[in-house]
């Protein structure tokens, strides 16, 4: 039998796909990637770029800006693949990051393939997320608008052969009609690279970390409510208060990157340091960091703190649980499914900063319960989400899709 082709297709690179991408290759399979991201060069994928395309329309329907969006997206990956198509090129499967419109139409180009959506998010009403900050204006408007905002995921899901979502609680917001098609995978933890450290770190890149007795960790790509930033920074306020000797390491960019964005020149990081009383000295701020410093972070955490309302999980939650931190978490569903209160986390309740503070403080003054929980943690990410354990699941059902 020929080496079976898949194609993935994402406007990023390599987003979800790359480690599956590769070990795929290594295995023998012919790995191509469609993208938007511009100058993309691999070793491991054939690349088809393809462009964003042009804005919407001046004074389209206010409800369809992003359906339009997606499907000047859809045409102009679309372009690509025909362009690929008159060269020959026949995947056997299409894997495609839904909803942004780059996958709509690769059914329509290589109908034989067997195209398989990968879904993160379907929008609800009223919405789950901002519904449970409070931070949703309830409005005939918002509601019809979010209904026809699921469109491009529609499309797909109806094109599809079959559907792909990492966690169940992202499966579970989709309509029961449509999750029934939808196979739950989880895209994996490089748990070899996420592990504890013989000896805590000594410096966080220029950072000297070696004489902080304490360390509170949060790491967040942006700082935002979705993610619980204020809430962090006020019970930070409380602990900084009650233990001198602590330090906190926050790592992050100063924007919104989920949620509803600030006025220019305002964040929440500006907010939050006048709101709150902290200590500079102890008040660690690292921006973005690369891979080895963010790591060193984790490794140098006596307790580390994720907070998230009822949205996609973070990978940063179980890349910490795998390099054996002492977990405080927000006591949500989507972080439910992957921690047990007392097991391998604390759950703490997300709308109490004196709630996280206690938490936190458990983990500190009890390092014996903090290195339990930390050993479970890593144990159950490494039995259940491995990057080879998923990777081999994941080979079995997408080679059960093809008869391979």
């Amino acid at each position: 039998m020929p080496a079976p082709k898949i194609l993935f297709v994402h406007t990023n690179f390599p987003a979800q796909f790359g480690f599956l991408g590769q070990r795929l290759a290594a295995a023998g399979w012919e790995t191509a990637f469609a993208t938007a991201r511009a100058n993309t060069r691999s070793e491991v994928f054939r690349i088809l770029p393809f462009e964003e395309g042009r804005g919407i329309t001046r004074g389209i329907h206010p409800y369809l800006g992003s359906t339009e969006r997606a499907v000047i997206k859809g045409q102009m990956a679309a372009r690509a693949f025909y362009a690929a198509r008159k060269g020959g090129y026949r995947p056997d499967i299409v894997m495609a990051h839904s909803g942004w419109g780059a996958g709509l139409f690769a059914k329509d180009v290589w109908p034989d393939a067997v195209f398989i959506p990968y879904l993160e998010w379907w929008y609800n009403y009223p919405p789950v997320d901002s519904g449970f900050l409070g931070d949703f204006r309830d409005d005939e408007d918002n509601r019809l608008r979010q209904r026809v905002r699921n469109t491009p995921l529609m499309t797909d899901i109806v094109t599809a052969d079959a559907a792909l979502a990492p966690t169940r609680f992202q499966a579970g917001q989709f309509p029961e009609k449509l999750r029934r098609d939808i196979t739950v995978i989880h895209d994996g933890v490089d748990t070899e690279t996420h592990a504890p450290a013989p000896e805590r770190p000594a410096a966080i890149g220029a950072l000297d970390i070696s004489a902080m007795p304490e360390i509170v960790t949060y790491a967040t790509r942006g700082m935002e409510p979705q993610r619980g930033f204020p809430e962090f920074m006020r019970a930070l306020e409380i602990l900084q208060a009650r233990r001198p000797r602590l330090h906190a390491i926050i790592v992050g960019e100063d924007r919104v990157a989920y949620g509803r964005r600030l006025p220019e020149g305002d964040s929440w990081k500006k907010r939050m340091l006048a709101e709150c009383r902290l200590d500079p000295a102890r008040t660690h701020f690292t921006g973005h960091l690369p891979r080895p410093d963010y790591l060193a972070v984790l490794q140098a955490s006596d307790a580390h703190v994720y907070l998230t309302v009822p949205f996609v999980l973070s990978w940063s939650m179980l890349e910490a649980m795998s390099a054996g931190c002492a977990l405080v978490a927000a006591d949500v569903a989507p972080v439910r499914e992957f921690v047990g209160d007392g097991e391998t986390g604390r759950l703490v309740p997300f709308h109490e900063p004196a709630g996280i503070a206690a938490g936190v403080e458990e983990m500190l003054d009890d390092r014996a319960l903090a290195r339990r929980l930390g050993v479970a943690a890593r144990a159950h990410i490494r039995e259940a989400y491995d990057l080879e354990r998923v990777f081999a699941e994941k080979k079995a059902w997408l080679e059960g899709l093809i008869g391979a």
